[in-house]
């Protein structure tokens, strides 16, 4: 049975690292930039298309690394250390995670 793994971190040095680690161990995903909703709030519900120093500034701007990853069930612990390694259990880069049973999947991943 294949799964889906969910992956939020913070765009950081140890987000970088941990998506090299993955790609090198063979695992592909789909990356997508992302922002919490507590900064999009407070950008008056707009996320930004252009970064401006004034967010930079305030600290309003949050770039988010979000990650999906579709694995079959041996693998999935395999990955989850991966990301539990190179985040340090979420201490050294902000995040979170979890995992999906995809009761149907089609596709070529």
């Amino acid at each position: 049975m294949k799964h889906l793994i969910f992956v939020i971190l913070e765009h950081s040095h140890a987000a970088e690292e941990t998506l090299v680690k993955l790609s090198k161990m063979g695992y592909n995903g789909t990356v997508i930039p992302s922002t919490s909703l507590k900064h999009t709030l407070e950008n008056d519900g707009e996320v930004p298309m252009f970064i401006n120093l004034s967010l930079l500034e305030h600290g309003k701007f949050e770039n988010n690394t979000t990650l999906y990853i579709v694995a079959e069930e041996e693998q999935v612990e395999n990955v989850l250390d991966i990301i539990r390694t190179t985040t340090k259990h979420f201490k050294r880069c902000r995040g979170g995670m979890f995992v999906v049973p995809l009761e149907s999947y089609e596709g070529s991943f």
